[in-house]
């Protein structure tokens, strides 16, 4: 927290075209609009921003080691300069106190139930762009200091058992399949819309809102939200900054706030319990059971019961 506001970080290193192929599809003033656009969207809805950068990952105890180890691994296809960067930004976030970060074209939607002072999940790391193969986007995430310290080693090592078997890897894939070896290895949170599910073309309507942005956090605006959403003609993936940004000003002026709740403070769905329907065999009117007191019951005594030493015990460490 800085002023009493949350903090949002994100990452961000220039990746120079003249000594490396920067292969993200943004020239240099596309992304600068993005950061511009990103610090808008977050600041008009309340939070400080923050952008790491490499030399916060550089603090961190592991760094040459992660740099020089990610560059060495084989697959079908070199790491290029942009898969690196995306494992050594969680040494950055490592390296901050903590808190909520996003990618720099995630804009900001609903706030947090009860306010995003307390991270949810009592700060082990959590994604909140879920998937429907069970693991999540990285693009929003939550951690404490310590759980991004641990998810950046864990990102490493499993992309390492992966060498000689995959074309290529990502930091993203690392993400899912640690979730398939151990499904508690972090929190997923349903709390972020991909941008191509919002760029209808139309305004939205109170229905669109209720739908699509109820109880989300985020809209992510990838390059496939301008290849899969309906866009005026001509934008593309270097125009996401003004997009996105026009967005959220129809957003605001047609939904309203819907807050997110994490899972783990949402009641507990109501168990639907159905009337059975009587069976061919039941011999009683409409079901109806016998009072108790003309139920007869063997008398106590005539009840055998095992000697309690042949009562099998657990042992005491169970």
């Amino acid at each position: 927290m800085e002023d009493g506001k949350p903090v949002m970080h994100t990452f961000f290193h220039r990746i120079d075209p003249e000594v490396t192929t920067k292969n993200t599809g943004m020239s240099d003033e596309a992304d600068n609009a993005m950061l511009a656009a990103w610090r808008q969207a977050w600041e008009d809805a309340g939070w400080v921003t923050r952008v790491l950068t490499l030399d916060d990952a550089a603090k961190h105890v592991n760094f040459h080691y992660f740099n020089s180890t990610l560059r060495e691994f084989q697959y079908g296809r070199k790491f290029r300069e942009y898969d690196v960067l995306c494992f050594l930004r969680w040494l950055a976030l490592a390296m901050s106190d903590g808190g909520w970060a996003c990618d720099y074209d995630v804009f900001p939607l609903n706030p947090v139930n009860g306010g995003a002072k307390v991270l949810p999940n009592d700060g082990m790391f959590t994604a909140y762009e879920k998937i429907p193969r069970g693991a999540a986007v990285p693009s929003f995430v939550s951690a404490t200091k310590e759980e991004y310290n641990r998810i950046s080693h864990e990102l490493v090592k499993n992309a390492a058992t992966h060498q000689g078997k995959e074309e290529f890897w990502t930091d993203f894939f690392s993400l899912i399949d640690l979730h398939i070896i151990d499904p508690d290895s972090y929190f997923i949170e349903d709390a972020v819309i991909p941008g191509k599910y919002v760029l209808t073309g139309q305004h939205f309507t109170l229905e669109d809102c209720e739908r699509l942005t109820s109880g989300k956090m985020g809209v992510h605006f990838a390059h496939d939200a301008i290849s899969n959403g309906v866009t005026r003609e001509g934008e593309t993936v270097h125009d996401r900054a003004k997009i996105g940004l026009n967005f959220l000003q129809m957003w605001k002026e047609r939904c309203n706030d819907e807050p997110f709740t994490p899972a783990a403070l949402l009641p507990p769905e109501p168990v639907i319990v159905t009337a059975s329907e009587p069976s061919d065999t039941d011999t009683s009117e409409a079901g109806e059971q016998p009072p108790l007191e003309d139920v007869e019951q063997p008398p106590l005594e005539d009840i055998e019961q095992p000697p309690l030493e042949d009562i099998e015990q657990p042992p005491l460490e169970d």
